[in-house]
Parts: C-alpha cells; structure tokens; sequence
C-alpha cells in the first residue's frame, strides 16, 4: 500500500482493504479513522484585577504566562503602586511578546501574543469623518 492510500485511509476516504481477514467464525473488524472536533474552539477568558498590593500584581503575570489577556484596573490604587504594577505588568507582557493598551483612565489591557487588539481612538475615528484640509 503506497502512502498515498495510507494517507486517505487513514483520514476516512478509502477503505483498508489490506487488513488480515478475521479468524473463522467472525465478523471483519473495519478500523475507523480517527475523530477530529474542528469547531471545538476553547472560550477566551479575560481576566479582570484590581490589585491592592503588589503581591497581587503577581497575578497579573501569572495569567499573562498562561496566555490569558489581564485587564487592570488602578483608579483606587495608590499612584506608587499603581506606577509600580504598570511597569512590572509591562515588563512581563514584553517577556511573554504581547502588547498592551491603555482602555480608560488607570485602566489598562495586557494581552499576550495569541490574542489580537484592534484599537480605534475616537480621535482617529474624527480624523477619517473631517479630514483636515
């Protein structure tokens, strides 16, 4: 059987016509080519944090590493620790070849290389509608 055959056999498209027949008495045992889910697609989570402490911040990397996208929100954390958790935060998404968006004031959008952020300023938006002339 040439790998060719092999091959579409293996997917389901032709019969294995070279299996051992069954000892007497039984029924031929047809081998059935493995089942692949295509639209089995695992839901995108996005984790939402408002980290107090920096030890908490630390979570923010951890899920960053799991390839999760983080959203962090700073409006009631004090401006040091607020400083802090965005460069730390930053630094890990760099490590871990993301990107990250400011989404509002002291919120922020770390995302990890396999999540896409499309972003649209209202600004860029008014650029297009009343191009300057």
């Amino acid at each position: 059987m040439g790998a060719m055959q092999r091959l579409w056999t293996f997917l389901g498209f032709a019969d294995d016509e070279a299996e051992t027949p069954p000892p007497d008495g039984e029924e031929p045992r047809r081998r059935r080519a493995p089942v692949f889910n295509l639209h089995a697609v695992r839901p995108m989570e996005i984790v939402v944090l408002e980290p107090r402490t920096f030890d908490e911040a630390r979570a923010a990397a951890d899920h960053l590493k799991a390839r999760r996208p983080v959203i962090v929100n700073l409006r009631d954390a004090e401006r040091d620790l607020a400083r802090r958790v965005v460069d730390f935060t930053c630094g890990v998404t760099y490590a871990v070849d993301g990107q990250m968006q400011r989404i509002g004031d002291e919120i922020f959008l770390f995302a990890p290389s396999t999540v896409t952020v499309t972003a649209e300023t209202a600004r860029e938006g008014a650029r297009d509608l009343f191009p300057m002339t």
